[in-house]
């Protein structure tokens, strides 16, 4: 019998992850549907049982619920749980557990895209406090010389954010104003909230006008392919990635964690940039 796998949001029919999953199932001969499900923030708590109820092997989770779903997820990894985030769940002897590989997809991305092998003393912005950026963060925590700033439209949730990775000797909290107003001293800026996702592809959480030369803008975001923030960077000068390397490589980790099979993130990256250019 076909084994059922999904993933969980709000928006989420913008998701390209059902294509991209269940094209890797076809190429690779594995009997498995991926589903999409949409569902309402009041009812995240009902719709993770109907989930195991229904036979839902394993699921990914994106915006609104990589921190609220923890509390209804049986147990949760060690690392997930120190991220105060889960981006998959996989159902194991009965059990919903959930795990997080955000922080690692992005991180090898970005060093992909940068040509290094590791961060050194960089000055980094990040824009947001939510789930991915609960992740994001606690990778780069793991760099003791990195400084990074958070900014985030409520300064309570960026200074809960920082909490997260106390240990990390050069984080800072400051507004979104401010981070407006220094762009200047950044050498990346992160930007891993929703500002930007299709449809409201003509907002920023900050106008990028002034940037340090060499600087690397990420947008976590990979609908539209090149976000407002990304545009303003590019028209800048500055060297830009979008969601799209880390989205393959998160659908790769979870088809290997699911099914213990290896998938082509190449693979997954030309379907990805097929995709997004017929939109």
């Amino acid at each position: 019998m076909s084994e059922l796998f999904g993933i969980i949001g709000n928006p989420i029919e913008h998701s390209l992850s059902p294509l991209l999953q269940n094209e890797a199932y076809t190429l690779n001969g594995i009997d498995a549907h991926f589903q999409a499900f949409h569902i309402a923030p009041e009812d995240l708590e009902k719709a993770i049982q109907g989930m195991k109820a229904i036979g839902v092997k394993g699921f990914m989770v994106t915006v609104p619920f990589k921190a609220a779903v923890i509390p209804y997820l049986d147990e949760v990894d060690p690392i997930a749980k120190q991220k105060n985030a889960v981006n998959i769940v996989q159902y194991i002897d009965g059990k919903y557990v959930g795990f997080n590989f955000d922080g690692e997809a992005w991180l090898k991305a970005l060093l992909e895209d940068m040509g290094q092998k590791s961060l050194r003393t960089e000055k980094i912005l990040l824009l947001g406090a939510g789930g991915a950026a609960q992740s994001i963060y606690h990778t780069l925590t793991q760099f003791a010389e990195v400084h990074i700033d958070i900014a985030n439209r409520t300064l309570d949730k960026a200074e809960a954010l920082k909490k997260l990775g106390d240990s990390h000797p050069h984080t800072h909290v400051i507004s979104l104003e401010e981070a407006e107003s220094k762009q200047e001293q950044y050498d990346i800026i992160i930007q891993t909230t929703s500002i930007g996702m299709w449809p409201n592809i003509e907002e920023s959480p900050i106008q990028i006008t002034n940037l340090k030369t060499g600087a690397f803008v990420s947008d976590i975001i990979y609908n539209p392919a090149e976000t407002k923030i990304l545009e303003q960077a590019r028209k800048s000068g500055a060297r830009t990635q979008n969601g799209m390397k880390m989205l393959a490589m998160q659908n790769a980790l979870a088809i290997e964690r699911w099914t213990g099979q290896k998938v082509s993130y190449p693979k997954m990256m030309m379907s990805l940039k097929e995709a997004l250019h017929s939109t």
